[in-house]
């Protein structure tokens, strides 16, 4: 029997293909493969430690300058996106990666430093732009029903190609059992990978198109002036509920720092290539695994919140208690671990946990923003508000990093320091998250049902 529209008309092919293109599961799929291409690669690198160079200092400085700009510009461009539209600010997002990593590779190969800065700060620009819109796409466009689930393609995305990266960067180094920096060539095959970010960003809808299955349409808040944008994410910005997310966001960044120095100081180029491939897996086993939870509707929503803080916490502890014991023990031996040297799977294993929490907080932390609202204004407000404290943890903690003053030692106990301080209020806010209200920010069924008829009776043909 043919599918039917409300007005009692089939649907046309075309406008099956047309819905489906205007859907939250394609752009959410779109939205994780610009993911992948642009901060996926970019972690491929970080997983390296050191973006795959032999030492960490430089490349930590010129990481504090793409984060300071972070900082500043994520509010700026969260209050652009009603001018410009999401959208436009994604593909603004997908500019100024490349030139980061083809930075490195100039470094690796000429010793070119000023390219490293320049491609710090164009990095610091389009991530400002990227991070904003796609957390504001990948929370607000999905239905709440599967939220969590299209947030975990988005993430999974980016970690089915950081582990198409992480492939590369290991059979360019296998063998390498010494320290120093990853093979040139990784740099170029994945420069080329990212320059496909900006026609995938083309394909994401704008918001107002939109179709989402369940028939709910996110809000489209009225073009306002940039005054008025900056007084309504101040008043995101003061909500206590987001607010107290802000200390777990910054934690969840600081530690990076931390364990990119870790494995550049203490392991192998293969150790660490292997090291890089293991937690791509574990990232998109611990996306998928706390994606379908979040969405298991037999479970009350505000008992999904409080059990994934409660196995965050046992992450993030044994993560710095780990680190702290063999940091302890590593600050006065000075091992060097290959893949072969006994005590590799001892060594690297908080490395691995450390991942398994900051994966599953990354589903986790935005499904939780996502309680709080749905609106798509509020939602892009509220990560600019957490993208910029993420950022401000890793500007202050890559400046600690690039210091050859600051030991290892010193360095993890300021993280895990950090981590405790967030305890009380992420507990205080996932205690707050309710059951949710039916359609409490999107348009009436009445409007959804119009609109999808007008879209079918066109025949797709609406761009």
């Amino acid at each position: 029997m043919a599918e039917l529209t409300s007005a009692g008309n089939p649907v046309p092919a075309r406008s099956k293909l047309y819905l489906f293109y205007r859907s939250s599961l394609f752009n959410a799929i779109i939205l994780g493969l610009v993911s992948f291409t642009q901060p996926g690669i970019w972690m491929a690198l970080a997983s390296l430690g050191a973006g795959g160079l032999a030492e960490p200092f430089f490349v930590n400085a010129a990481n504090v300058i793409t984060f300071a700009i972070m900082v500043v510009l994520s509010p700026v461009f969260a209050v652009l996106s009603n001018r410009w539209s999401l959208k436009w600010v994604l593909v603004l997002g997908t500019i100024g990666f490349a030139p980061y990593s083809a930075s490195l590779y100039c470094n690796s190969v000429y010793g070119t430093q000023w390219f490293l800065l320049f491609g710090a700060a164009t990095c610091g620009i389009s991530a400002a732009a990227l991070w904003v819109s796609e957390a504001a796409i990948g929370v607000g466009y999905p239905e709440e029903n599967r939220k969590a689930a299209l947030i975990a393609v988005w993430f999974g995305l980016n970690k089915i190609g950081t582990i198409i990266s992480s492939s590369i960067l290991l059979a360019l180094n296998v063998g390498n059992s010494q320290q120093g920096a990853t093979s040139p060539k990784a740099y170029l095959v994945l420069i080329a990978l990212q320059c496909l970010g900006l026609p995938l960003a083309l394909l994401i809808s704008p918001v107002d198109k939109l179709i989402r299955k369940d028939g709910t349409k996110p809000k489209v808040p009225p073009r306002t002036t940039l005054l008025e944008g900056f007084r309504r994410f101040w008043h995101v910005l003061r909500r206590k509920e987001i607010a107290a997310l802000v200390p777990i966001f910054l934690t969840n960044q600081w530690a990076q720092t931390y364990e990119g120095n870790y494995l550049t100081t203490y392991f192998s180029v293969q150790g660490r290539a292997v090291a890089g491939f293991i937690v791509t897996w574990i990232g998109l086993i611990a996306n998928v695994i706390f994606g379908w939870f979040l969405d298991y509707t037999r479970v009350s929503r505000p008992t999904r919140a409080k059990v994934g803080w409660i196995v965050l916490f046992a992450c993030y502890t044994a993560t710095y208690i780990y680190n702290l014991v063999l940091e302890a023990e590593f600050g006065k031996s000075h091992p060097v671990y290959d893949i072969y040297t006994p005590g590799f799977a001892r060594a690297v294993l908080p490395y691995l946990i450390y991942w398994i929490g900051y994966n599953a907080f990354a589903v986790w932390g935005y499904w939780i923003l996502g309680c709080f609202d749905t609106g798509i204004e509020n939602l892009t407000f509220a990560s600019a508000v957490v993208r910029s404290s993420e950022s401000l943890a890793s500007t202050i903690s890559y400046a600690l990093g690039s210091s050859r003053n600051v030991t290892l030692l010193q360095n993890i106990v300021v993280a895990a320091a950090v981590f405790w301080a967030s305890v009380p209020t992420t507990t205080w806010s996932t205690w707050q998250v309710k059951e949710p209200e039916k359609h409490a920010d999107d348009s009436s069924e009445d409007e959804q049902t119009e609109e999808t008829v007008k879209v079918v009776d066109k025949g797709g043909s609406s761009v």
